[in-house]
């Protein structure tokens, strides 16, 4: 039977730490010939040895603090293994397995421990230390440690890299879990947890845009989780997780038309309205939500029911927000919801000086989207009307037929626009003193949706050659 430990241990424990590692260094050069006289070792010494090899290479190496925390219990397992060996005879096979299975567990996370104190970043850095590293300190410390550790945590979450933030919920998350932490640092620690959230979202909406990863969502049932963050995270972690919604649901394949369904049948239309009504003004930014209202609305099924829903009137006044981004989502998400039958088409005739004003805007895919609801919009006759009596309609709806200023915008919507309203003899002329027949000509060579139409309409029947081309 090996010795006990010696007095002065003990007393390290409570006092001089650098005993300690000594203590812990002998335990563990010890432990290799006690184990050898027990034969229940055996099963278990494959991962016990590995993980002596990992602590006494960390114990030995320069950066490890001789204060470090996990000294003591480091020190109490060793003790245990040392005294289970001598004793295997006489406590049973049974409960000698027992321990061993315990201890081996203990040791293998101590060794985890160990390794994050040595690693660069570790716990042993000052106080100019990285967020980083105060990642190790909410493992490792005494619950005063790690309140400190959380208390410099707080201040530098928003900016963790993805894989720090991961990092930094799996050590919360457990200090949570070990229910070894302070009353006072409880709220902090779920805070730690709501912008680390953020950060994962982030990455997620990025990877959603990559059409050959949208398989794997589906297959890691990515959709409940989105969507629960979109109820209960925090106002920017809402924002990425829509935006990883609305990159899901962006495409026309089959895999983004059986994922507009699956968010629409997990209730992500309820989410996204809550997410709107909850919302003061526009922050955080709207236009991940208009994004994912509009790319479910193509789907007419769901368009009627989120028209009877009262989205539309989120998204008319959206069109007044000072954030282009969600100006123009909003618009796409108008021209969606126009396309229902007309027992559940809502009065939007407000839209339409605020469409026509946003043709004007520097955004090319600002005044593309609202030349696409616009087209949607003047479907009806009765937006018609409203839509002639604008002073800026007819010119602000020409001039991205020009190819020079409006590259990039769709001319198919203006065109459908101008179509609309080209029976009016007073929009003709209008039409015609804007240049809209030297700029058919061009549409003409490219084999434009309507532009032949518009162009004999106009011309009726002479060549476009004779109109002025202002």
């Amino acid at each position: 039977m090996p010795p006990p430990l010696p007095p002065e241990s003990g007393e390290a424990a409570a006092g001089d730490e650098g005993v300690l590692v000594a203590e812990c260094l002998r335990l563990l050069a010890a432990l290799p010939s006690a184990a050898a006289a027990s034969p229940a070792f055996r099963r278990h010494w494959p991962s016990i040895s590995a993980s002596l090899a990992s602590l006494s290479a960390s114990l030995s190496h320069p950066a490890f603090p001789p204060q470090a925390p996990l000294l003591a219990p480091l020190a109490s397992a060793l003790s245990a293994l040392v005294s289970v060996a001598g004793n295997h005879g006489s406590i049973g096979h049974l409960h000698t397995v027992s321990l061993l299975s315990s201890s081996a567990a203990e040791l293998s996370q101590l060794a985890a421990d160990a390794q994050l104190v040595v690693s660069p970043g570790g716990s042993g850095g000052g106080e100019g230390e990285g967020a980083d590293g105060l990642i190790p300190r909410l493992r490792l410390g005494s619950a005063a440690s790690r309140a400190a550790a959380l208390d410099s945590l707080v201040d530098s979450v928003g900016s963790l890299p993805a894989s720090s933030a991961a990092a930094a919920v799996s050590a919360v998350a457990a200090m949570l879990d070990s229910g070894e932490i302070l009353p006072a640092s409880r709220e902090k620690a779920v805070y730690v947890l709501a912008a680390a959230q953020a950060a994962a979202a982030g990455v997620l909406r990025n990877l959603a845009s990559f059409p050959d990863l949208l398989p794997s969502f589906r297959e890691e049932g990515a959709l409940p989780s989105l969507l629960q963050l979109v109820s209960l995270g925090t106002p920017r972690a809402q924002e990425l997780a829509l935006g990883c919604l609305q990159n899901l649901t962006s495409g026309d394949g089959d895999e983004c038309q059986q994922l507009k369904v699956e968010a629409f049948q997990g209730g992500a239309l309820g989410c996204v309205k809550d997410f709107l009504e909850s919302c003061v003004g526009d922050e955080p930014g709207l236009a991940p939500a208009f994004g994912l209202l509009r790319n479910m609305a193509s789907f007419r099924y769901i368009a009627e029911i989120a028209v009877s829903a009262s989205f539309v009137d989120h998204v008319l006044a959206a069109l007044d927000s000072d954030k282009a981004a969600t100006r123009t989502e909003a618009a796409m998400a108008l021209a969606e919801l126009c396309n229902v039958g007309s027992k559940n088409r809502r009065d939007v005739g407000d839209a339409i000086p605020r469409l026509i004003w946003m043709l004007e805007a520097k955004a090319v895919t600002e005044r593309d989207a609202a030349a696409r609801a616009l087209a949607a919009l003047v479907a009806a006759s009765g937006y018609r009307k409203l839509f002639k009596k604008e002073e800026r309609g007819i010119v602000n709806v020409v001039q991205l037929l020009d190819p020079g200023a409006a590259r990039g915008v769709d001319a198919r919507f203006p065109v459908s626009v101008l179509l609309a309203v080209s029976q009016s003899r007073r929009c003709r002329k209008q039409m015609v003193a804007a240049g809209a027949c030297g700029f058919l000509q061009g549409l003409l060579a490219a084999e434009v949706d309507g532009a032949k139409k518009l162009a004999d309409c106009l011309g009726r029947g002479k060549m476009l050659g004779v109109f002025p081309r202002s």
